[in-house]
């Protein structure tokens, strides 16, 4: 038998097809160094590798266990907790419309219902075909922000939104994964060999200019300013620091100039964290926009200072934390009013259930969140692929950040903002985003045991022997 015979046999067996491409690959180069073993010893090409097929085994036996381990997987604990956590979300919103005349708890199992329709397509379909749109992928969001910013959109307590079938969207909790997505395939994609060269007349000599690297800069700094604009400070900041964690997980993997090319992302980072420090205290001395940002910064710790101003929410808060039991209600009448900005604002949940349930109610679900987070970090550990390694790593960083940041603005530790925590607060489009942020995450999971550019090479290899 030979090796085109052999490996058909054991293909055979394979049931997961782009794992075929893997597995010929591998065959096929552990089955020509036993060829040369024997060519070595004097034996003819031919009888070599008929010897080094029949050491190899049995093929079917093979392919049937090579089946067993090249099987798609499906992570059950990670979807096992976030089903969890969505119940704790239709649990909370079936005490919110006990409370208060609204279809919360209806609302929230239809977006269920809806995303996960939606979650399971995704989850079937290669996420490697997204790649080659990521410059699709950004002008959408683009296109998203812009229709906000333009007479389409609606102002809403001072955002921007847009509004479609009935809903107020917006637009950040849209485009900041997309923006993940788009910058991810930037990195990806970047063909360092993808250069000019201009001459440099003062000093006589030739200064290179990777084009790509330019593209990214211009394009993230794009992204980040038009976040802002919504205006969306805060999703600002988190959609710049996942950038920068996927950039540093990215150079830390090269092997040349690494140690350079992380100097100067740090220099990067420190930059920008001047120029945006400049232009606060300008606003703050000169304009007085900066002003209120800065109480409301101060008042998110000690509420106290400002408390019928920017620190009002924090002393709600504060008073429901003082008051809170291990089970059961807070003594306080907070709870019991149905127009408090606390039991109807989303932003507002996690606090909402520690003064509605108790302590340990709300200790499983920051349990649950802090599994998530951790099963997230994982996965994408244990990913061969890089492209969708660093999805799992952009798309993860923006749960576990928000997670975290909702968490501590609810227990004032944290800085007020228009941040929802996912999975749990009440936003059917929110909802949906969520259940396909981790669809997709589940996705690039199933395919963890497949290696893409040994499959790619297992292609040729294919074509050669074929």
């Amino acid at each position: 038998m030979l090796i085109k015979e052999f490996l058909e046999n054991v293909c055979k067996q394979i049931k997961y097809k782009p794992a075929k491409n893997v597995i010929s690959q591998e065959l096929t180069q552990h089955i020509e160094e036993i060829k040369e073993d024997y060519i070595k010893k004097g034996i003819n090409e031919k009888e070599s590798e008929e010897k080094a097929v029949q050491q190899m085994g049995e093929a079917e036996k093979i392919g049937k266990e090579l089946n067993k381990v090249h099987k798609p997987k499906l992570d059950w604990k990670l979807i096992i907790l976030v089903v969890i956590l969505i119940g704790f979300g239709i649990f909370i919103n079936m005490l919110k419309q006990n409370e208060i005349n609204k279809p919360y708890l209806s609302n929230t199992i239809s977006f269920t219902i809806i995303g996960s329709i939606i979650g399971i397509s995704i989850y079937f379909f290669d996420y490697r075909k997204i790649k080659k749109y990521s410059n699709i992928i950004y002008i959408l969001a683009t296109i998203i922000v812009l229709m906000s910013l333009s007479n389409l959109g609606i102002n809403i307590n001072g955002v921007k939104c847009i509004w479609i079938l009935h809903t107020n969207i917006m637009p950040g909790m849209i485009v900041i994964p997309l923006y993940i997505i788009s910058f991810v395939g930037f990195i990806i994609n970047y063909n360092k060999e993808n250069k000019i060269e201009v001459k440099n007349i003062i000093k006589d000599n030739t200064i290179i200019i990777q084009k790509d690297l330019i593209k990214i800069i211009i394009l993230s700094i794009i992204s980040l300013i038009l976040i802002s604009l919504i205006p969306s400070v805060t999703n600002a900041i988190i959609l710049g620091a996942i950038y920068i964690i996927i950039t540093t997980i990215k150079l830390s993997k090269l092997k040349e100039n690494r140690r350079k090319y992380l100097n100067y992302l740090g220099i990067t980072i420190i930059c920008i964290a001047i120029i945006s420090a400049i232009i606060l205290v300008i606003n703050t001395n000169v304009l007085g926009a900066g002003r209120f940002r800065i109480e409301r910064i101060i008042s998110s710790f000690k509420p106290e200072i400002d408390p019928n101003g920017s620190g009002y929410i924090g002393m709600l808060q504060k008073e429901i934390l003082d008051s809170a039991k291990f089970i059961g209600e807070a003594d306080t009448n907070i709870i019991y009013d149905e127009e408090n900005i606390i039991n109807s604002t989303s932003n507002y949940t996690y606090i909402y259930i520690i003064g509605k349930c108790g302590i340990l109610v709300s200790g499983l679900i920051l349990i649950t969140i802090i599994l998530v987070s951790v099963k997230i970090i994982l996965n994408a550990k244990n990913i061969k692929d890089e492209y969708g390694k660093l999805l799992i790593i952009g798309l993860g960083m923006l749960y576990i950040i928000q997670s975290i940041l909702n968490v501590l603005m609810n227990v004032n530790l944290g800085i007020q903002s228009d941040i929802n925590l996912p999975f749990v607060s009440y936003g059917g489009i929110y909802l949906i985003i969520n259940i396909i942020n981790i669809s997709l995450i589940l996705s690039i999971y199933r395919r963890k045991n497949i290696n893409f550019t040994e499959e790619k090479r297992g292609l040729e290899i294919n074509e050669q022997i074929n």
